[in-house]
């Protein structure tokens, strides 16, 4: 059924007569390859059973303003759904599309907060997903809407990253936790190494902003398993699952299958955030020593995370520990966490000597300390992951072999 064939009128009647319905698309977090949350993508299916796709009639709904009354009615369908998925997995995050029509009005976040303060749901069950190009132009009101969901503690995530050309913009100005990796984007990657170059680009910038991210249209076991080492957080495509109904999810929640996981994406977000941190460290003690203390105002904010509990890799070896995993093994009891800790307090000492105006002695010596026990951490990191991959490549050798 083609989209100039559908009237308002129809599409209106159907969804008064219940036609609309939600299939729902996995997402496979790649930490530990289990199913955390989906995607309720919204279907149309007729009384004779036949499946009318998303694309053929929602373009009218959003052009027409009748897109807010879809949300409205089926909003209510999907607390009703997350409260039958909650029976199998209390704490499944369901991915819920919005137009900036819907954001324009106060009624979402009305309906969110009496869903959460009746307790129909937890706040982390929902997430609420817009694509850049719908907010480019972004009100004030839509601002607020958006400000007023991460107050409830809704996650917003900004849908289809990669298309737009202001998504630094928006960004920098909207409360977004997650951002989700265009298909696209992410489907030429396996034709062109300069979306392969994109999709990197964009991990590496959503880790220094503490982003999420989700990849989407995944479909092969080559692309997911690039995600993967990459440090992707969560995956959704055909590879892992087609978009499926609502009594179909539950039942492969309740299965409870397991795709390919690692922890090694986890260390390498890891390694990136910490060499992260040593080059704005070093940035700093440049640009400092280059401009006047009275300059010094007029600086570029930096984020120096002195603090090694704010480290990924800090994070990585409090959680990890030496547990024998993908990413480690118990060969080597040493543990680096004590020189991470040291080097973290090294690069305070370095800006805070710098910013004393101690003399060229004093922050050569602070700045030879930071460097030293940079090089212990580092050493030691690529150890972990030197055993990581032999440990890979040893396991895969001896599959082929068999």
């Amino acid at each position: 059924m083609k989209a100039n064939k559908i009237q308002i009128k129809e599409i209106e009647r159907a969804l008064h007569d219940g036609e609309f319905c939600f299939y729902y698309q996995p997402k496979v977090s790649f930490l530990n390859g289990r199913i955390v949350g989906g995607e309720a993508l919204l279907r149309w299916v007729k009384p004779d059973g036949a499946v009318i796709p998303p694309g053929a009639f929602l373009p009218q709904c959003e052009k027409s303003g009748f897109i807010t009354d879809i949300t409205a009615v089926m909003l209510s369908e999907l607390i009703e759904d997350i409260g039958a998925i909650r029976k199998v997995k209390t704490d499944i995050q369901v991915a819920f599309n919005v137009s900036s029509l819907d954001l324009h009005s106060p009624y979402l976040v009305k309906m969110l907060r009496s869903f959460i303060g009746s307790r129909r749901i937890d706040p982390g069950n929902i997430q609420i997903e817009i694509t850049e190009t719908a907010i480019v132009d972004s009100s004030e009101r839509i601002q607020k809407s958006l400000l007023d969901l991460v107050a409830l503690g809704v996650e917003v995530v900004m849908d289809d990253y990669g298309t737009g050309y202001s998504s630094l913009d928006v960004l920098s100005r909207l409360p977004f936790s997650a951002i989700k990796l265009d298909q696209g984007v992410v489907g030429r990657m396996s034709s062109d190494a300069r979306n392969t170059h994109i999709v990197q680009s964009i991990l590496y910038m959503a880790r220094e902003l503490s982003l999420k991210t989700v990849a989407e249209g995944v479909e092969n076991e080559c692309v997911y398993t690039f995600l993967m080492a990459s440090g992707c957080n969560e995956v959704q495509g055909y590879w892992v699952s087609r978009p499926i109904p609502l009594k179909d999810f539950i039942e492969m929640l309740k299965a409870n299958p397991r795709w390919p996981s690692s922890s090694f994406g986890l260390l390498y977000n890891a390694w990136v955030n910490h060499n992260s941190y040593r080059r704005k460290v070093l940035d700093a003690v440049y640009t400092l020593t280059k401009v006047a203390p009275e300059g010094w105002k007029d600086l570029p904010k930096m984020d120096l995370a002195h603090s090694p509990a704010r480290c990924r890799l800090g994070q990585w070896y409090k959680k990890k520990g030496r547990r024998n995993d993908d990413a480690s093994t118990s060969s080597h009891p040493t543990n680096p966490q004590d020189p991470h800790d040291r080097m973290h307090a090294a690069g305070e000492a370095l800006e805070r000597a710098v910013r004393g105006q101690a003399g060229p002695k004093s922050v050569r010596a602070a700045l030879k300390t930071f460097l030293d026990f940079s090089d212990i951490v580092d050493a030691e990191v690529s150890r972990i992951v030197e055993e990581g991959l032999s440990e890979t490549l040893g396991e895969s050798y001896s599959d082929s072999s068999k």
